[in-house]
C-alpha cells in the first residue's frame, strides 16, 4: 500500500461519506495513520449539515458515488456551491460513462474505483493537498 511521506505541514481535515460503514471506519483508521484528521460519515445529509455548519473546516472531501439519501454527485455539488475550490474525490465500485460525465461538470475531478480505494487514496490526498495535482 502506497503511503504518503509526511503529511504537508499541518493536519488536514477530510469529509469523508461513504454509506459503507465498514470501509469508512477503514478508510477513516488508515487515513488518520497517515496523519490526516477525518471525519466520516455514512449519511450524506448528516455530512452535508455538518458541512455547511463549518464549511472551513475541512480540507478535502471524499465521497462515495451512490448512497441513499442523496448522491456523491449531488453532495458534491451543494459542497462546491459553499466552496468552489475545495478539492473532491469520488470513489465507488463502479463509473459508468454517464456518472463520469456528471462527476466532472459538478466539478468532481478524481476518481478511484473501491479496490484501489485503500491503495490509491492516501496517495492523492497527499498530492491534492500538496498542489500537485488540479
Amino acid at each position: 500500500m502506497s503511503t504518503p511521506t509526511e503529511p504537508a505541514g499541518r493536519v488536514e481535515h477530510v469529509l469523508l461519506v461513504d454509506d459503507e460503514e465498514g470501509l469508512s471506519f477503514l478508510l477513516k483508521r488508515i487515513l488518520g495513520k497517515q496523519g490526516y484528521q477525518v471525519t466520516s460519515y455514512t449519511d450524506p445529509v448528516t455530512a452535508l449539515e455538518d458541512f455547511r455548519s463549518r464549511p472551513d473546516a475541512f480540507d478535502v472531501v471524499v465521497t462515495d458515488l451512490s448512497m441513499p439519501g442523496m448522491s456523491g454527485i449531488d453532495l458534491a455539488s451543494r459542497i462546491l456551491e459553499r466552496r468552489p475550490s475545495l478539492p473532491l474525490v469520488m470513489i465507488s465500485g463502479d463509473f459508468r460513462s454517464e456518472d463520469i460525465e456528471s462527476a466532472h461538470r459538478a466539478g468532481i475531478k478524481h476518481l478511484v474505483l473501491k479496490p484501489n480505494t485503500i491503495d490509491e487514496l492516501g496517495t492523492l490526498l497527499h498530492r491534492l493537498l500538496a498542489g500537485a495535482c488540479a
